[in-house]
């Protein structure tokens, strides 16, 4: 099993400029393949299976229960060891583009859009109760596909826990 990192600061992640992980530790999640790869300066930790959101062959996530994993940058804004999925990662959705998206789609205010640029600019979590969605995580095992978030078995969350801190770079593929 992987040893426990050097905690990265919790009061401010890489926010919308995606600045590298103080640690070198990323996540890519691959949508089509179902996957979850944990990286280390470039060097692969571990590659799982991984369960994603029922809709999420639709395309990108647009709003609030559309049941799809949002595709996209983002980062590590929470962690949660109280989850009812066990360990929970919170991402930093929505992001800026998603913003911009449901403002011209009117499915946000000009409130709700600056609330959200202003959370991802400072690296913190972005308000998750607008029409475009959020509280989307990583988390434990909760059985089969997910209403939009990645669930992992509960042994891989304990990695990821590990090597996981707020800031560390997530990014949501095809």
């Amino acid at each position: 099993m992987a040893a426990p990192l050097g905690v990265l600061g919790a009061e401010k992640g890489p926010g919308a400029a995606m600045k590298p992980s103080v640690n070198g530790v990323s996540i890519y999640v691959s949508k089509k393949g179902s996957t979850l790869t944990l990286s280390q300066y470039g060097r692969v930790i571990g590659k799982w299976s991984a369960k994603l959101g029922r809709e999420s062959a639709a395309g990108d996530k647009k709003q609030q229960g559309d049941e799809i994993t949002p595709s996209g940058k983002f980062y590590v804004c929470t962690k949660n060891d109280k989850s009812q999925y066990y360990l929970a990662l919170g991402l930093s959705y929505p992001g800026i583009e998603d913003a911009q998206r449901g403002l011209e789609d009117g499915l946000i205010t000009q409130e709700q859009y600056q609330a959200i640029v202003d959370a991802n600019e400072a690296g913190v979590q972005p308000p998750w109760d607008t029409a475009l969605g959020g509280a989307i995580e990583i988390h434990g095992e909760q059985g089969g596909e997910t209403a939009g978030c990645i669930a992992m078995t509960n042994d891989v969350m304990d990695v990821l826990w590990q090597y996981c801190n707020v800031g560390v770079p997530v990014t949501i593929g095809p």
